[in-house]
């Protein structure tokens, strides 16, 4: 089954009609390749930086530019982008939603789409840094490192609450679309919250920039974006569903 919409002008506008054709599997493609092109580059930076020990210029400009743990680089950027899309696909599907038989629950896609947002504003600023260094000093122990990153403190109960919020919702969804719910979100949680306690731990002992951090938070970076594609990919299949038709009307008048 093909899971596509379509942004088409209005049949009386213009004798050539013409449309736009979203394919879920067409953008989940293309966003993957995107996202193992960066992976690659990242990869690259490592192994010359951290294994081969090479500082050579253009060293320094794979690591700076496409390192998953940097910040205002390539990846970051692809990552915001892409919670951003989803954000605004949740939106969609909320006014899409908003007069059909969904219309109980159209509620719940407003507020992903503001969770998303959230999260989008989060990776490109790094919020959650600076909520960290709120935290840290009023824990009594980090445990050994586990709790470093002292952001996964709140973060932990916000999942929680968010996971408790929308648990009955997510299980009247249909089945194919409840199902990769769960795995883009626990995903996406494994990596941007469960992998962040060993991270704490192997920090404490080896410090950033050893191998096994780099390893750890290459993993970490790369279940978020495969995390947020997955998600993309449902919305999508699920919008499809919906055979919603946008219409993109130019009045005469308006510049």
């Amino acid at each position: 089954m093909k899971h596509t919409f379509t942004v088409t002008p209005p049949a009386n506008v213009t004798p050539k009609e013409k449309g736009i054709i979203l394919s879920a599997p067409g953008v989940a493609k293309k966003l993957s390749l995107i996202m193992l092109l960066l992976l690659c580059l990242h990869s690259m930076g490592v192994v010359l930086e951290s294994i081969l020990g090479d500082e050579s210029r253009p060293t320094r400009i794979l690591v700076r530019y496409f390192d998953f743990n940097g910040e205002e680089n390539v990846p970051a950027f692809f990552s915001s982008v892409n919670l951003l899309a989803a954000a605004g696909l949740l939106y969609l599907i909320y006014c899409v939603s908003s007069n059909r038989e969904l219309a109980n629950g159209k509620r719940y896609w407003l507020f992903l789409s503001f969770i998303f947002v959230f999260m989008a504003i989060d990776e490109s600023v790094q919020l959650h840094e600076h909520i960290a260094e709120f935290v840290r000093p009023r824990l009594t122990s980090d445990l050994n490192g586990l709790l470093h990153w002292a952001w996964v403190v709140p973060y932990s109960v916000v999942v929680i609450a968010v996971a408790g919020f929308f648990l009955k919702w997510v299980l009247s969804l249909p089945p194919l679309t409840r199902n990769l719910f769960v795995a883009s979100g626990s995903m996406f949680v494994l990596g941007a919250l469960g992998l962040e306690f060993v991270e704490g731990y192997l920090y404490k002992q080896y410090g950033i920039d050893h191998i096994y951090n780099r390893v750890m938070y290459t993993l970490e970076e790369f279940l978020e974006m495969a995390a947020v594609i997955l998600f993309i990919y449902t919305l999508l299949q699920y919008l499809a569903g919906l055979k919603p038709s946008l219409l993109l009307v130019h009045q005469k008048g308006n510049t």
